[in-house]
C-alpha cells in the first residue's frame, strides 16, 4: 500500500481519478463514500478539486441536509456566475464553496476580515464558542466583545451594520452543520487516494477490498466485483488460499 501511495506519485489534481471515479461514481470502497446519499450527491456535484471534495463529504451530514444545504450547493456549482457576493472579503473566503458557510474556519476568517482589529486568535475562539451550547457567563462576555468589534468592522469596511448582523446571524445558525476544515480535507485526501488506486491498479484495489471487506459486506462486495468485469473463481481445494489473489490474466 505505501509503495504504491507513494507522495511522488500522487497527483491531487489528477483529472482522471474525478471523471473515472467520482463523476463516473465507481464507489468500490471508496472511504467516505459507501452510502447511496453520498454517492449520488458526489455523481451530481461532479467535483474537480480536494476542496470541492471535501465541500461534498461536509454537506452530506444530517445538519446540512436537513438545511437543504446540497440542493443550493448543487444549484451554486452548477451556476457559479449567479452567486452574490456582498463583499470582496465575503467573495474572498467563500468563493471555493460557492458562496456558502461550510467550513467552520470560514467564519474564523470572515470574523478576522471584516472585523474592527479583531485578531484571527479571536475568529478562531469565535469558531469555537459557536460550536458551544449554554455558555458560562465568561465566555458570553468573550462573544460578545467579538460581536461588537465584528459589527464596528462591517461599518468602518463598507458593509453596514444591517448586513454585519445578519452575516453573524448566519453565523449562529452555521453552528449547526458546521464541519471543520483541516478534518475534512484530510479525509478527502484519503478518499482520493484510494480512488487514485482503484483508477490505476483496479485489480490490486478490488482484491485488496474483497479481502478487507467483513464477512457480512462480502457477497455485496463480490457483486461489485462482478458488476466491474471480475470474475470469482470457485473454491477449490487445490488453489484456495486465505486472501484473495488476482489471477495470471488480472480478471
Amino acid at each position: 500500500y505505501d509503495e504504491y501511495l507513494h507522495p511522488d506519485k500522487i497527483d491531487l489534481k489528477d483529472s482522471k481519478v474525478y471523471k473515472n471515479i467520482f463523476h463516473k461514481g465507481k464507489w468500490a470502497g471508496i472511504f467516505q463514500f459507501t452510502e447511496s446519499g453520498a454517492q449520488n450527491l458526489c455523481r451530481q456535484a461532479q467535483p474537480t478539486n480536494i476542496i470541492e471534495l471535501s465541500a461534498i463529504t461536509s454537506i452530506y451530514r444530517p445538519g446540512p441536509l436537513s438545511a437543504n444545504v446540497d440542493k443550493l450547493y448543487l444549484s451554486a456549482k452548477a451556476y457559479p456566475e449567479d452567486v452574490e457576493y456582498e463583499h470582496d472579503i465575503i467573495k474572498q473566503v467563500t468563493e471555493e464553496t460557492y458562496g456558502f458557510l461550510i467550513f467552520q474556519e470560514q467564519i474564523a476568517l470572515l470574523a478576522h476580515h471584516l472585523g474592527r482589529n479583531l485578531s484571527l486568535d479571536e475568529g478562531n475562539k469565535l469558531r469555537k464558542l459557536l460550536t458551544k451550547k449554554g455558555l458560562s457567563q465568561a465566555k458570553q462576555k468573550e462573544k460578545d466583545k467579538i460581536y461588537t468589534k465584528f459589527i464596528d468592522g462591517c461599518v468602518e469596511k463598507g458593509y453596514g451594520k444591517a448586513a454585519g448582523e445578519e452575516l453573524w446571524q448566519k453565523f449562529e445558525f452555521f453552528n449547526r452543520y458546521g464541519f471543520n476544515k483541516s478534518h475534512a480535507v484530510s479525509y478527502s485526501i484519503i478518499s482520493f487516494q484510494c480512488a487514485w488506486l482503484w483508477n490505476y491498479y483496479p485489480a490490486e484495489w478490488m482484491a485488496a477490498f474483497l479481502d478487507k471487506e467483513p464477512e457480512s459486506r462480502k457477497e455485496k462486495a463480490i457483486n461489485i466485483a462482478k458488476k466491474y468485469g471480475f470474475k470469482i473463481a470457485p473454491l477449490d481445494i487445490n488453489k484456495s488460499g486465505k486472501v484473495w489473489e488476482i489471477s495470471d490474466d488480472g480478471k
